[in-house]
């Protein structure tokens, strides 16, 4: 059977989840998975967010910007599944021998991260992964953003129709009334208000939008921590509530982190490494180190958002998809296949975003838990695999060669 109807099949039946497909003669090579870390809390404690609620925001279990435990139960369940599916495409054995690598950023929600990860990926073994001590920047996931802080972004046009609704919906949300009564008291009660008809320009609408994107954001991560129905977003926070607010921080990615030149800015460095692997694998010689020794079979790097909208704007890729309508949550990735043919090598891109639900139940196992597309690219349009020559030739001129470094940093194993 042809390529095109079994992926005609997979669109036909509306199934969340369509198996790679090969055709005749094709053999999946490496893997590298660019990654989200799991759920966790705001970065900003509810101290610092309560100016800009008229009501308490929730309490975390942990502090600010760190995985909870519900998140690292969430990516050990992707590990689960990850393991199932590099057995089932033929990337390995699920035995403890198998040449998977974990590289995790060395912030501690990425290293808490990588451990779950690696402990479902090889529950029965000595796992492992790879990171830097703490705090200790890692050039692979912040090249030249050194803090990985996220308000470090440079002023962004603020998007030509304003305000969006969902910028208007999630006000509402944080002050739990509309209208000119209800910006009166906020004024009167110094709330930090996003829409406001007396500082409305277009400085005022860019710092509104990254606001959004980060309150958003918060709001969705009280609903993939699993926060009671009746505390999400002050009881307000139901699934199709929640989808429409995040795209505040879809909208505001789109601006400051996968526009280019500011995507090759920030991602090159990453990418390069990316390419350098798929590379190393298909037996040639690389100017950039590969990110693991030859012979490995999949790389897991466990990343940030902002790594995934960096790449995303590098390769020109959407997958924006409303059964997900977040573009980056905790465990969604970016996959990176190398694909052997009778005509050569090949690369396919992918995205794999576990689903709301499937966060907030911390349960990865069904096929309906991960929305996964494929990504065609530039130089092929139409087609899920694109010679990888065709590849590195697209990409010299959209890599920032300013900001790679050939060396991939020397990272300690870290033993579970």
């Amino acid at each position: 059977m042809k390529r095109s109807t079994l992926l005609r099949g997979c669109l036909l039946a509306a199934m969340l989840v369509c198996a790679p497909v090969f055709a005749q003669g094709e053999t999946l090579v490496t893997r590298v998975i660019v990654m989200r870390h799991g759920v966790r809390s705001p970065t900003s404690s509810p101290e610092e967010l309560a100016p800009y609620a008229n009501r308490p925001w929730t309490a975390w279990p942990v502090a600010p910007g760190v995985l909870t435990e519900h998140g690292a139960q969430g990516m050990t369940s992707l590990g689960q599944r990850f393991r199932r599916m590099l057995v089932n495409d033929g990337l390995g054995s699920g035995k403890c021998d198998d040449a998977w690598l974990i590289i995790a950023d060395s912030t501690p929600r990425n290293r808490g991260s990588g451990a779950a990860l690696a402990k479902g990926l090889q529950p029965e073994c000595h796992a492992s992964y790879l990171a830097l001590p703490p705090e200790q920047n890692n050039a692979l996931f912040h090249f030249n953003n050194p803090s990985g802080a996220k308000d470090d972004d440079a002023p962004v046009a603020a998007p030509s129709a304003w305000p969006p609704p969902a910028l208007v919906e999630l006000q509402t949300l944080l002050l739990g009334c509309n209208g000119e009564a209800c910006l009166a008291d906020a004024r009167e009660q110094q709330r930090k208000l996003l829409l406001d008809p007396a500082h409305d320009d277009a400085a005022s609408r860019a710092k509104a939008l990254k606001s959004a994107g980060s309150l958003s954001e918060n709001l969705m991560l009280e609903y993939a921590q699993g926060v009671a129905p009746d505390k999400v977003a002050w009881g307000k926070g139901d699934a199709a509530t929640i989808g429409r607010i995040i795209t505040l921080h879809n909208l505001q990615f789109a601006l400051a982190k996968k526009s280019m030149p500011s995507a090759s800015n920030a991602g090159s460095n990453l990418l390069a490494h990316v390419m350098a692997t798929l590379q190393q694998s298909a037996g040639m010689t690389t100017g950039v180190a590969p990110l693991s020794p030859k012979g490995s079979r999949a790389v897991l790097l466990v990343g940030h958002d902002t790594n995934l909208a960096n790449l995303a704007g590098v390769l020109g890729v959407d997958w924006h998809d409303t059964r997900q309508p977040d573009d980056y949550p905790p465990g969604g990735a970016l996959v990176f296949d190398l694909v052997k043919a009778k005509d050569g090598y090949g690369v396919r891109v992918s995205s794999w975003m576990p689903t709301l639900e499937a966060l907030r139940q911390a349960d990865l196992s069904g096929d309906a838990a991960l929305v996964r597309h494929a990504l065609p690219l530039a130089p092929c349009p139409g087609k899920d695999i694109c010679p990888l020559a065709t590849v590195d030739h697209w990409l010299k001129s959209r890599l920032d060669p300013a900001s790679i470094d050939a060396t991939v940093p020397a990272m300690p194993v870290n033993q579970l």
